[in-house]
């Protein structure tokens, strides 16, 4: 995606991304803060790509490493910097970039990480080739996302209805597939967690602003779903809601 199309995609979005419960906490937050650990000194260097309205970048700089919030949309950036101000924080930097060409030097970096990003990826393997790069002998990269699942009949559902709903999305990849990836690209991925992020329909279509005929045959797809993808995705309609939980890997990968 062209820094014009992200631009568009989510730049009249950002401020819904500050305030979208899923992307200010959840599970896979506290599973990146636990992996990540305290900086040891503070020289060591993080960044954060795709960093949206920047939660993951805020984790790390919490965690006083000198953090870099990345994105290729300018109004993502800017909700980051003022809620990182909120916050008080003065280790946080920001730079506008993609995820697939990194401004920085080779072995320069301690962590590369992402959160609820990757899926947005143009070019998944060049993202995990310029981590490889930048980071130092023993850094990591540390990455949160949406994966689909093994059953390729119920991942093709999944992809068909990210698609409908944001057109930005490229793949939620299966877990093997980036674990075979990520191997390739000489990082050994030590630390892998399996868990959900949970959603709620309405929300969930409203972030993309989707026409209102689109939601509604989206609403109905979810109802109507083959008994594997309900129970795979937990589908469960809730008063007027529908509630359901894609699932997340998180892993560390650290450079040999």
């Amino acid at each position: 995606m062209s820094k014009d199309q992200h631009e568009a995609a989510f730049g009249a979005r950002a401020a819904d991304y500050a305030l979208s419960q899923v992307h200010v906490s959840d599970d896979s937050l506290e599973i990146i803060k636990g992996l990540l650990g305290a900086a040891s000194s503070p020289s060591q260097w993080a960044i954060d790509l795709g960093t949206g309205a920047g939660f993951n970048a805020f984790n790390m700089a919490g965690l006083d490493y000198r953090t870099v919030a990345t994105d290729l949309a300018g109004p993502m950036l800017r909700e980051t910097q003022r809620i990182g101000d909120e916050r008080g924080l003065t280790n946080l930097a920001l730079c506008q970039n993609s995820a697939e060409s990194l401004p920085f030097a080779n072995g320069s970096l301690d962590i590369v990480g992402s959160r609820m990003a990757a899926h947005h990826f143009g070019d998944y393997q060049a993202v995990i080739t310029e981590a490889h790069r930048v980071l130092k002998v023993g850094g990591a990269l540390l990455i949160a996302d949406s994966v689909a699942p093994e059953d390729s009949s119920v991942r093709d559902w999944m992809e068909e209805i990210e698609l409908r709903r944001d057109y930005s999305h490229i793949e939620n990849r299966k877990a093997s597939a980036i674990q075979e990836l990520v191997a390739e690209r000489g990082l050994d991925m030590v630390d892998r967690v399996h868990t959900s992020i949970p959603l709620k329909f309405n929300g969930w279509v409203a972030r993309t602003a989707i026409p209102k005929a689109e939601a509604e045959s989206l609403r109905r797809d979810f109802l109507n779903a083959p008994a594997a993808v309900k129970e795979a995705f937990e589908i469960e309609e809730v008063d007027d809601d529908i509630h359901f939980a894609w699932p997340c890997l998180v892993f560390r990968a650290v450079k040999a």
